[in-house]
């Protein structure tokens, strides 16, 4: 999987930022196809043309696949899309010039943050330049995501996301910046955790606290009132949502519930940093990161949850992967 080609962080210069046109490849509109009438990269094709190309190459490639990419999206887009480039990104937007410049410093300092203040956890290797896109309705948005999963089923509603798909990148529904900065610390701490193989809960709860780290918005903090709400929704059924990562999608009330208890489980295991980097790094998705707890932390995920949920039958599936 690609990610994007890492540099050095230095102080963005917007009075020479630009948009950069692309070096046009005349193969690339061949590997184009189209949905709810946007264009989308046909990226097993894309790739197999990058293996063609020394490792040297690879940079400048991927850059440019980016760019040629983002113009053939535009075009196909009905508003004045313009495409904004810094060292690490590329904002595509419909965004007077005042808000892109500052959800582009937004983001050169939160990527630099993410890293620095998770070491061990996040980390951002590979070819190319993040791509962020802002929509200009939520309709295109909801056009352009629907590429990627089934429009089938009720799901809990998104105003943003990382898409972990062939050259991953952010989507976001366009609306006031400060929104926007709490959706992109968190899912860009999704996109710098990629590399690992986490259960959504570890995932979901280390993304929430980052969020909090970046923006300031305070996250919920153990009460009496929230241990009572968490308390009385939880049951063994509902449980096994959690450790499977489906009731994160869940239309009601459940998915608050699930963002809030993974936050609270994070927020506990990191108290002591050394030993929450080994468990993050070991925990796998096919068992909710039961044996990496055990091992790192000596007791077992349901002992950790019964210490927020009381006494109960808390123990994943042992076949989530089968669920």
């Amino acid at each position: 999987m690609f990610t994007r080609l890492w540099k050095k962080n230095k102080l963005v210069d917007f009075e020479h930022h630009r948009e950069i046109a692309p070096t046009r490849f005349d193969w690339f509109e061949d590997h184009l196809i189209t949905h709810q009438g946007l264009k989308h990269p046909q990226w097993e094709k894309v790739y197999a043309r990058s293996e063609q190309l020394p490792k040297s190459d690879q940079s400048v490639f991927w850059c440019e696949i980016a760019r040629n990419w983002m113009h053939h999206l535009v075009a196909s887009l009905k508003e004045d899309y313009k495409r904004i480039e810094t060292d690490n990104f590329i904002l595509v937007s419909t965004r007077h010039s005042s808000f892109n410049r500052g959800l582009l410093i937004f983001l050169e300092r939160c990527r630099k943050r993410l890293l620095a203040n998770a070491k061990g956890i996040t980390q951002d290797e590979g070819y190319g330049k993040w791509v962020v896109i802002a929509f200009h309705s939520i309709d295109a948005y909801y056009d352009y995501t629907s590429h990627f999963g089934s429009s089938e089923g009720v799901f809990g509603q998104s105003s943003g996301m990382f898409i972990d798909h062939g050259y991953g990148h952010f989507v976001f529904f366009d609306s006031e910046i400060a929104n926007v900065e709490a959706i992109a610390a968190h899912e860009m701490t999704h996109a710098l955790m990629r590399h690992l193989d986490l259960p959504t809960w570890l995932d979901e709860g280390m993304a929430v606290n980052m969020e909090s780290l970046i923006t300031g918005y305070p996250v919920d903090k153990l009460s009496a009132s929230i241990a009572q709400h968490q308390a009385q929704y939880w049951g063994p059924p509902e449980i096994q949502e959690f450790w499977r990562g489906s009731s994160f999608s869940r239309p009601d009330e459940g998915q608050r519930w699930s963002y809030q208890l993974a936050q609270l489980l994070v927020d506990n295991l990191s108290t002591d940093y050394p030993r929450f980097v080994d468990f993050i790094n070991q925990a796998s998705w096919q068992d909710a990161g039961e044996q990496a707890c055990q091992q790192i932390y000596g007791f077992s995920l349901s002992d950790m949850v019964e210490e927020f949920l009381g006494e109960g039958d808390w123990t994943p599936n042992p076949n989530l992967d089968q669920i």
